[in-house]
């Protein structure tokens, strides 16, 4: 009899796992990910850090230069990790930081809030879910930019020289803002569009954003489209062996533009998807130097 409890107690305990990782999978596969490559330390002090300051909806952890610079606003990098709204966690991208301060940036590593898992969307209303939808996550974007001058005297940044970092599916959530205003822009494994290669992304991946946009909505989120009409330096940054809609969109993407530099192109030969991710900064990757490089030369913008 006792064995029977205990074999059901088992049973039940495999299933809540297996409902937790199914749920978590793609903050679970991050974090794996950056305890496997352990990307660079920051560097910084930590009086240099600010964590888990709220801007609008959006969390935020700052990295700024030393106090002896108090007189001088840099420009501000904008990190956006990826996840597909499910996952990606900010304390993971704490390097970028580091390397951000170091080429002349204070930095701004953004959290946004998490579209729930298949086996929690059922206590989400309605209302709630698209509020945490591709096109509701967007729009916040768009107001943090806005709101960031709230921050901008406290931590010795300027609100008005804003670039851009941003990893996998973050790059869906820039085209909301007037992509005008962004300095610089760079783009690491992006979802580059979501009219093409979009068949070769599980379903699971896509339940932020199936339902809830338009074709209208596709294109202006899609940085493939919209960075067409901009001039800002940018750069693609993507790996030889990443996810195949990846790959495929980073080799067949159009680079030149209108009254504009070509977009450039970067193609690691090396690593994956997070191994490229986790790996900038490090001396052994080398798209790093290249990072480096658009970083410094556009501080000054």
């Amino acid at each position: 009899m006792k064995s029977r409890y205990i074999i059901l107690t088992l049973a039940a305990l495999t299933v809540l796992v297996f409902l937790f990782i199914f749920d978590n999978i793609f903050s679970i596969w991050e974090q794996a990910s950056n305890v496997r490559f352990r990307p660079v330390t920051t560097g910084l002090h930590s009086s240099q850090i600010a964590r888990d300051v709220k801007v609008g909806d959006v969390s935020v952890d700052f990295y700024f230069a030393p106090a002896d610079e108090a007189n001088v606003k840099r420009p501000l990098l904008v990190v956006v990790h990826g996840g597909f709204l499910q996952g990606g966690n900010k304390k993971n991208y704490a390097y970028l930081g580091g390397l951000g301060v170091r080429a002349g940036y204070a930095v701004a590593v953004v959290q946004l809030p998490h579209y729930p898992g298949i086996f929690t969307k059922p206590f989400y209303s309605k209302e709630s879910l698209k509020n945490l939808a591709l096109p509701a996550q967007a729009k916040r974007f768009a107001v943090f930019l806005d709101a960031l001058k709230s921050q901008s005297e406290k931590l010795r940044f300027d609100a008005d020289k804003i670039h851009v970092l941003a990893i996998g599916s973050g790059a869906l959530l820039l085209g909301e803002a007037d992509a005008q205003r962004y300095k610089s822009l760079l783009l690491v494994s992006p979802i580059y569009s979501l009219k093409e290669h979009v068949a070769g992304i599980a379903p699971v991946q896509l339940r932020a954003i199936e339902g809830y946009i338009n074709d209208t909505d596709a294109l202006r989120l899609s940085p493939g489209e919209w960075i067409k009409k901009t001039a800002m330096p940018a750069m693609l940054i993507c790996a030889e062996r990443d996810l195949p809609y990846i790959k495929e969109a980073c080799k067949s993407a159009n680079l030149a533009r209108a009254n504009a530099k070509p977009i450039e192109r970067i193609v690691s030969q090396k690593p994956s998807h997070f191994e490229l991710i986790f790996h900038l900064g490090s001396k052994i990757e080398e798209a790093t130097e290249p990072l480096k490089k658009f970083l410094f030369d556009n501080a000054r913008l």
